[in-house]
């Protein structure tokens, strides 16, 4: 009996093939009347440099040290290399976060190396490759132990101990030939080929070889046969050679096949390939920090809003179950963006997953605005689009909260309703918080450097169910008056605030960058706004006798890096099987 042969082609995206660097600055043979410098990944870190530097000190005299700040960008700061014999980044104990910063010291001839838990040595190691330094030095510490710490200076200090005769090593050990000349990643692009007596046997083996290596969600998915990513192509005018950009955190080349592929995969319609196309030239806008949202340990997924016409034609829902199963098209395009970020981004989903895991992965949040049947312009229209527009919106999501208005338990009037819902922005995100009220010893992310900063940086979206919108509407409200008036339910009074936050937000209030904060505003008896309605984003979705579902993305993933207020957008292009889209 012959074979049953089932080939498929690789979903991976091609990674850059530039050669890698390799370590050259020299090692100290002594760190005797060394400088030091500690880049901590965030804050709190640098009170176990603190430590180390103590320990450094006591057994190598003559040591200096500068501890840079938590949370430090990719570049060098002015002036640090003078002071700088040797380096120690670290403790990489989540998962956002980049080492270019590392890197650059290295290429800049200053030797150094990273410090990771075990836990996320595997991200970290991509993370060296992806950026093209693979045989960069690791200090790995037990992730226990770093946990278990409670920042007592202490166990801090144990830590640095334990961990001393590593650390001395990875800085004074002569520099091997394969840590000068490391080898280029290689990496087999081409179509596999699986083999059975039965379709199913060869089905088993082609799941089994992409669940083993990550090249799946973990579920049996559609196998991507020439035939199969030929059917999906049709679906869009679009270049099967079209690069779309860099998918992070691995950076692999997003070629519209590529995306095509894990479409296949998701078991998408041709129809849903235009939008998951604008899905994921949203992942790589570059003023959206996607990298965040794949590596991040806040469990994060993406929030996927369709506005246009071609949500009705391929059947998305807005209506009854909008998150849930049972829709093809909104569950596939989800799934096709989270296949995107394990093969395009080459995202390890056994690191990169918040810890315990996000069920939401599977498929993100991905609906369509009840434009309909909505009382209101669609959120699109708010955003200078027209009406026959498709546009694809998108942000980060660290959590949800149902417990809204709405419901079908009770009915309440409409003014308990509306403050139900102001408790659910507050519950969002505390964009900012007066010193008088804080509740223990400040902390490093407490204290407010930048209050601009903090007001813009919470974001908040917000699904209405019918009846809520409609009774809004009702009442004389549009989408932009009710998020004022849901940010006008905090305003803190002016006296709340210290003096030096008082200084801080009145230099704020004369620059005038933030809706509803006014000069006359500072003052006693003035109230000062704490959230920024540009950043309250009002949709109309589900069912009359629905919720009001509340997304927050606290800004970590939000459109901040390009000076952004509203969610990343891409509009759909390209399509030939729909009306909309083209």
């Amino acid at each position: 009996m012959s074979k049953v042969v089932l080939e498929v082609m690789s979903p991976r995206a091609v990674l850059p093939s530039d050669p890698p660097a390799g370590l050259s600055a020299p090692r100290p043979e002594t760190l005797s009347g060394k400088k030091f410098v500690f880049i901590p990944q965030k804050p709190a870190c640098a009170e176990f440099f603190k430590a180390l530097g103590a320990v450094i000190s006591e057994r190598y005299p003559g040591t200096s040290f500068t501890i840079l700040p938590g949370g430090l960008g990719t570049d060098i700061p002015d002036g640090i290399l003078d002071k700088c014999d040797v380096w120690l980044e670290g403790v990489k104990t989540t998962g956002g976060h980049r080492t270019p910063l590392a890197i650059k010291m290295e290429k800049a001839g200053k030797p150094g190396a990273c410090i990771t838990v075990d836990d996320f040595v595997v991200q970290r190691n991509r993370e060296l490759r992806c950026f093209g330094m693979p045989t960069m030095r690791q200090v790995v510490i037990p992730a226990y132990d770093f946990f278990a710490c409670e920042t007592k200076p202490e166990k801090l200090r144990k830590i640095a101990e334990d961990n001393f005769g590593q650390i001395v090593d990875v800085l004074t050990r002569p520099l091997t030939d394969e840590e000068m000349h490391p080898k280029p990643f290689v990496y087999d692009y081409g179509n596999m080929v699986f083999e059975g007596d039965t379709y199913a046997e060869a089905f088993e083996k082609f799941h089994q070889h992409f669940t083993e290596n990550e090249l799946n969600d973990g579920l049996p998915v559609i196998p991507p046969t020439p035939e199969a990513v030929k059917w999906m192509l049709t679906g869009t005018s679009r270049d099967p050679d079209e690069v779309l950009g860099l998918f992070p955190p691995g950076f692999g080349k997003a070629t519209v096949e590529k995306v095509a592929v894990n479409a296949v995969m998701a078991g998408a319609k041709p129809e849903y390939l235009p939008v998951i196309l604008a899905a994921v030239e949203c992942c790589l806008d570059p003023g959206f920090d996607f990298y965040h949202i794949s590596t991040g340990s806040l469990a994060s997924r993406a929030l996927i809003v369709v506005n246009g016409p071609i949500a009705k034609e391929i059947g998305m829902n807005s209506g009854m179950g909008y998150l849930g199963p049972g829709c093809r098209a909104n569950n596939a395009i989800g799934r096709a963006v989270n296949l995107c970020m394990i093969n395009l981004g080459w995202s390890f989903f056994r690191v990169e997953c918040g810890y315990q895991g996000q069920p939401e992965r599977y498929t993100h949040l991905v609906f369509a605005e009840d434009e309909e049947n909505s009382p209101w312009e669609s959120y699109a229209v708010s955003r200078g689009f027209s009406p026959e527009d498709s546009v694809v919106f998108m942000d980060e999501c660290t959590y949800t909260n149902r417990l809204g208005p709405g419901g079908g338990m009770s009915f309440p009037p409409l003014e308990l309703e509306m403050q139900k819902m102001a408790a659910m922005l507050k519950s969002g995100y505390p964009a900012l918080v007066p010193d008088k009220k804080r509740v223990g010893p400040p902390s490093p992310f407490t204290i407010e450097t930048d209050i601009e900063k903090k007001i813009n940086t919470a974001c908040f979206q917000f699904a209405l169910h019918l009846s809520f919108a409609r009774q809004l509407h009702e009442a004389g409200f549009t989408k932009q008056s009710f998020a004022q008036w849901l940010c006008d339910q905090h305003r803190i009074p002016w006296e709340d605030f210290s003096e030096s936050q008082q200084e801080k937000i009145l230099e704020v209030a004369k620059k005038g960058t933030i809706p509803g904060l006014a000069v006359d505003d500072c003052r006693p008896g003035g109230t000062i706004p704490t959230i920024n309605p540009q950043r309250v984003t009002l949709f109309v979705a589900g069912a009359n006798a629905g919720q009001v579902t509340g997304f927050y993305g606290g800004g970590l993933g939000s459109n901040l890096l390009g000076g952004g207020l509203g969610m990343v957008c891409r509009k759909v292009t390209g399509a030939t099987l729909t009306k909309a889209g083209r």
